[in-house]
C-alpha cells in the first residue's frame, strides 16, 4: 500500500480537481477495493494499472454520487421554500380578514406606528421623529415617551 499510495492519491487529487479530501475519500476506496479483490489481482504484472484505472472509475463515482446528493439538496431545499411561502400565503389568508379589526382596537398613536412602520415601511428612527417619540421608557413599561 505504502509504495503506491502516491500514484492513488495523486491520480485521485487530479480526477477531483484538487480537492484534497474527496482524493482522500477516493485513494481509501481504492484500497479497500485492493483488500477485498487482492486474491483475484494475482493474474496483474503490476499493480499500477489497476489502481490507476480503480483510481478513476472511484472518482467519477463519487462525482456521481456527489452530484445527486446536491441535486437532492437542492430539490428538497425548493420544496422547503415552496412549502414555506404556501404556509406564508395560507397564513396571510386567514390573517387578512383580522387586521384591520385589530388596527381599529389600537389607540390613535399605537395605530399610527404600527401603519408607519409595517405599512409604510418606515425605519424606526424615522416613525419616532414623526410622532415625537424617544426610546426612553416612560413609567407604564410598555410605551415610549413623548419628547
Amino acid at each position: 500500500m505504502r509504495r503506491y499510495l502516491g500514484l492513488v492519491y495523486h491520480a485521485a487529487l487530479r480526477q477531483t480537481d484538487g480537492d484534497a479530501p474527496a482524493a482522500e475519500e477516493v485513494a481509501q476506496t481504492v484500497f479497500t477495493v485492493l483488500a477485498r479483490k487482492g486474491a483475484s489481482l494475482t493474474g496483474h504484472q503490476t499493480l499500477a494499472g489497476w489502481l490507476h484505472t480503480t483510481t478513476r472509475f472511484s472518482a467519477r463515482r463519487r462525482q456521481r454520487t456527489e452530484r445527486r446528493r446536491l441535486r437532492r439538496e437542492q430539490e428538497a431545499h425548493t420544496m422547503h421554500e415552496l412549502s414555506a411561502t404556501e404556509t406564508a400565503s395560507a397564513d396571510w389568508e386567514r390573517l387578512r380578514p383580522l387586521i384591520d379589526d385589530v388596527l381599529a382596537d389600537l389607540t390613535a398613536a399605537d395605530r399610527e406606528a404600527v401603519l408607519l412602520r409595517f405599512f409604510a415601511g418606515l425605519p424606526l428612527a424615522e416613525i419616532g421623529a414623526k410622532l415625537n417619540v424617544s426610546e426612553k421608557r416612560c413609567p407604564d413599561a410598555r410605551r415610549a415617551c413623548a419628547r
